[in-house]
């Protein structure tokens, strides 16, 4: 089992891709996670923004205290059962939400996700380098929008190549 907590509580995505819809349930006290059942067996338990909303298309205008206390609350209020992991999504940058969460979980291991761009890469580096500020384990780097596989099976590296090798050579 996998909990997938969805902390980009402005860009809520996670709910649109794994094509999860409804609304937080609670039971005993508890909000209840949406279940899905992952390819290949096991099962993901997610909590977003988005099943808070009346559609996808709502802005959140939160900051400070309010967005500490709903991330708070999605990590302690939710029946969460006994997940081997917790995915937390953040959003980009260094933020009062990727602070928040470096408290709350202080043992967390950070995984840095950029796309090939320079731009793209430094938000990233400047993540991974708070992270480190705030003793939290960088252990890797994903490189998103790596290519396009079209139709014929010929990729295009619409984006740049490399991005995220050299982010993680930079960070060792």
């Amino acid at each position: 089992r996998v909990g997938i907590l969805d902390a980009d509580i402005w860009g809520f995505s996670v709910p649109r891709m794994l094509g999860v819809e409804g609304r937080l349930t609670g039971e005993d006290g508890k909000i209840l996670p949406q279940h899905v059942d992952a390819p290949g067996g096991g099962s993901l338990e997610v909590i977003s923004m988005g099943f808070l909303v009346d559609d996808e298309s709502t802005a959140l205008m939160w900051r400070g205290l309010i967005l500490t206390k709903a991330l708070e609350q999605f990590l302690t209020d939710v029946h969460w059962g006994e997940p081997d992991y917790l995915i937390v999504d953040m959003p980009p940058g260094t933020g009062d939400i990727a602070l928040s969460m470096a408290q709350f979980l202080p043992r967390a291991e950070v995984v840095v996700v950029t796309t090939p761009q320079p731009a793209a890469q430094k938000v990233a580096q400047r993540a991974a380098y708070m992270a480190r500020k705030v003793n939290l384990q960088v252990v890797g780097v994903i490189e998103n929008m790596s290519w396009f596989r079209c139709d014929h099976d010929t990729e295009y590296r619409l984006f740049g190549e490399g991005g995220g090798a050299e982010l993680a050579d930079q960070l060792d």
